[in-house]
């Protein structure tokens, strides 16, 4: 889309929502599509037009590849590139999905340029500027409730916007990069508090008894041998001394 164009309906639409505060809601509103765009404007990312556009950016550095991993799985991703704010959250909110519910979070859309957007698109969509991510709704109740619940406590804090699709059915997150680096660290500070107060309320490990080695001290010994000296004294003396009175005080060796 041409950047006049652009800016004229980015004004109409800004006019029409004059007044109306963004909702905090899986809805969506138009109000919302002006936010994203103007985060959009104000970053500077630049609107791809083409695959060539994309391939650019991405050997630039402006873009950064986007994996599948043991959290994650890309589906039908044409374009696997994203601003890096967009891949840190993803990437984060994966780690976290997968621990909560033991499954795979599963991306469908990242950077799309303008001329692969599909015909519903919205003309205001932040996909081609790439700090757009569209998630799979999972069909298991409690994984939903999950994802819904994350994101909105998300877009009340301000780090993104997420509107729950209807054609195709999926989530469309816009990152906002900023105010999400500063969500994530205090996420992570939070994280650390709570990971501490746990060590420190576990009980301490129990040590096994260590069990006394064998004596070796001959102080220990010496009591036993001597008693044993002593017996033997005992039994030995008397038959020495009759074997004496028998042969009398004169008697000679032959």
């Amino acid at each position: 889309m041409h950047v006049s164009t652009r800016a004229g309906l980015v004004a109409a639409l800004m006019i029409a929502q004059a007044g109306l505060a963004r909702a905090d809601t899986l809805r969506g509103s138009p109000s919302s599509m002006v936010h994203q765009h103007q985060v959009a404007v104000q970053e500077d990312y630049r609107f791809l037009r083409t695959p060539k556009d994309v391939e650019k950016l991405a050997s630039a550095g402006a873009l950064v590849p986007v994996t599948d991993n043991e959290n994650l799985s890309l589906s039908k991703v044409s374009y696997p590139y994203a601003r890096p704010e967009v891949r840190d959250f993803v990437e984060r909110f994966a780690a976290r999905y997968r621990e909560a519910t033991g499954t795979q979070l599963v991306v469908t859309s990242l950077t799309r340029p303008e001329v692969a957007q599909p015909r519903n698109a919205h003309v205001l969509s932040v996909h081609p500027a790439g700090m757009a991510v569209d998630l799979r709704i999972p069909a298991d109740v409690a994984a939903r409730s999950f994802i819904e619940r994350s994101l909105l406590a998300m877009e009340r804090a301000g780090a993104l916007d997420v509107t729950r699709e209807r054609s195709p059915a999926h989530y469309h997150i816009a990152v906002f990069a900023e105010p999400y680096a500063r969500y994530a660290a205090q996420d992570d500070s939070l994280a650390a508090i709570e990971r501490a107060r746990v060590a420190a309320a576990a009980p301490p490990p129990q040590r096994a008894a260590a069990v006394p080695a064998p004596s070796t001290d001959d102080s220990s010994v010496l009591p036993g041998v001597l008693l044993g000296v002593m017996a033997l004294l005992g039994l030995t003396a008397p038959v020495a001394y009759r074997a004496k009175t028998k042969r009398g005080p004169d008697s000679r060796a032959v």
